[in-house]
């Protein structure tokens, strides 16, 4: 454990290095508050291209579709065998007279044409809506496939090339916002690093006297960790900063944009902490025999 007097003048350390070197952790900050807010606006288009993509998603619904041949009593019998297929949220009865009718609204001002129709050649049908999870491929497929037997059905659509499509994009927007973001994450650690590193560099006499008198790796190490957590504290809160800055200038403009809430905007924050402390860490590994003494 360490003495009072320790204690203070580790504290005191902690924070000289930003009165000392004024311009330097001023450019780090920036550099590194830069880095930081382009994680943050890549996060942000993450969670609202989430948002869009379960709003999509939301659409994804079954048409089954059935035998005209069917008698009342057994068309009603399908409704409690499609329910509870796994997947399944709600049933939905369309009669061939509702079909009709929504098929009329959807022809606008061309709805005329159906009045030429001499019978109704739309079937009956069932809507499903599906669960949240079972809003995919794979799920829909499965679903489909244990109805297609059935003799009472007659057909079964769904949009695939909409579900395709959804998985694609989710996919490939996944890998990219991947990727970017541990490029932004390493150049973080790289520039908080190298600062570290220039001003150890700058303090080696000091840290060799501090060894010689028999200062521990330790108490050496201390002062600069502290120093790059505090420096990722100020770039988180400058990242944040100037992303609440430009989401309240382009509100009206960007109407329906998610922004992080303030759980969340903790966590980027202790995140940036968390950075600083890894780039301070690992910066020292060149300087400081590595030990478990911390």
């Amino acid at each position: 454990m360490f003495r009072k007097a320790q204690v203070v003048y580790l504290v005191r350390e902690s924070f000289a290095g930003f009165h000392r070197r004024k311009l330097t952790t001023g450019v780090t900050i920036l550099i590194m508050g830069s880095a930081l807010l382009v994680l943050a606006i890549l996060t942000l288009a993450t969670l609202n291209m989430g948002h869009l993509l379960t709003t999509a998603r939301a659409g994804i619904d079954m048409r089954v579709f059935l035998r005209e041949d069917l008698g009342p009593a057994r068309l009603a019998e399908l409704q409690p065998r499609l329910v509870v297929i796994p997947g399944v949220q709600m049933v939905t009865w369309i009669s061939p007279e509702t079909a009709l009718a929504q098929f009329k609204e959807g022809l606008g001002e061309d709805a005329g044409i159906v009045d030429l129709l001499d019978s109704n050649p739309l079937p009956a049908s069932y809507h499903l809506t599906l669960t949240p999870g079972a809003r995919n491929l794979e799920s829909v497929v499965a679903i489909r496939e244990e109805i297609a037997v059935w003799d009472e059905v007659s057909e079964i659509l769904f949009n695939q090339s909409w579900i395709d499509a959804l998985e694609r994009w989710t996919f490939r927007f996944q890998m990219a916002s991947l990727a970017v973001g541990l490029m932004v994450f390493l150049a973080a650690v790289f520039v908080i690093s190298n600062t570290v590193k220039l001003t150890m560099a700058a303090n080696a006499r000091v840290i060799q006297i501090q060894k010689l008198v028999g200062a521990t790796n330790a108490f050496i190490r201390i002062p600069y960790l502290c120093e790059g957590m505090i420096q990722g504290l100020l770039a988180g809160i400058l990242a944040m900063s100037l992303l609440g800055l430009a989401g309240w200038f382009l509100d009206d403009r960007l109407g329906g944009v998610i922004f992080f809430s303030s759980q969340q905007i903790s966590g980027f924050i202790l995140f940036c902490i968390v950075l600083g402390l890894t780039g301070s860490y690992s910066a020292m590994r060149k300087y400081l025999t590595m030990q478990s003494d911390i």
